[in-house]
């Protein structure tokens, strides 16, 4: 059957009327009223149940009362005006506390998950960056060893042709030394051919012209 909430106003047991011009008051959710034996003021109270007590409906208004089941199995009858269709203002206060507080934890919980992909993000943007640069020093590094190579290559090729050179150097340089020593025999040859020629020629004139006298 349909469950209804206890609803909290001040129980106040009557036996006759009340004055017209009665003063009137509100309890507050802290208020318990009384589930009775039967549908009347004078019967026997079972027991209190306090505001927003859950009470399954057994019998629905009955001379202003309605008889109810409470969650420990009490069987009894309680004025209808003491229920009502939602919880009490407390209990659902307690509820919206509990539900703030469960948000304000999964707030916490979405902050933290929240900072941790900041702070992963933030890593990543590093990595990124530190990626870049060392590309760019690799690149660099790279186009270095390229000119490297190609300076030790023309190293190569100029020590390579100085040794040419100064092989063509010293080939010159031998070709000279034979040229100057065969000038200086060849010199020396036609002096000593002059130095035994000239004076054979002179002395056969002489004789000559000794011969004539």
């Amino acid at each position: 059957m349909k469950r209804r909430l206890l609803w909290c106003i001040p129980w106040v047991f009557v036996a006759g009327a009340a004055p017209a011009q009665a003063e009137r008051s509100y309890a507050t959710d802290l208020c318990t009223v009384p589930v009775q034996s039967g549908a009347a003021p004078a019967y026997k109270i079972l027991r209190m149940v306090s505001s927003g007590t859950s009470l399954e409906i057994l019998e629905p208004n009955i001379q202003g009362y309605t008889k109810v089941k409470t969650p420990e199995g009490t069987v009894g009858w309680i004025m209808t005006q003491y229920l009502m269709d939602q919880p009490s203002a407390r209990s659902r206060l307690g509820q919206l506390e509990a539900r703030v507080a469960t948000l304000e934890n999964e707030n916490r919980v979405l902050r933290g998950d929240a900072e941790a992909l900041g702070a992963a993000r933030d890593a990543s943007t590093r990595c990124g960056e530190e990626l870049t640069a060392v590309r760019r020093t690799a690149s660099q590094t790279l186009a270095i060893n390229e000119e490297n190579r190609r300076l030790q290559e023309e190293v190569a090729t100029a020590r390579e042709r100085q040794s040419q050179l100064e092989l063509e150097n010293a080939t010159l340089r031998d070709q000279s030394h034979r040229n100057w020593f065969v000038a200086g025999a060849g010199a020396v040859f036609g002096g000593l051919l002059c130095g035994l020629v000239i004076p054979r020629l002179s002395w056969g004139r002489r004789r000559r012209s000794w011969d004539q006298f």
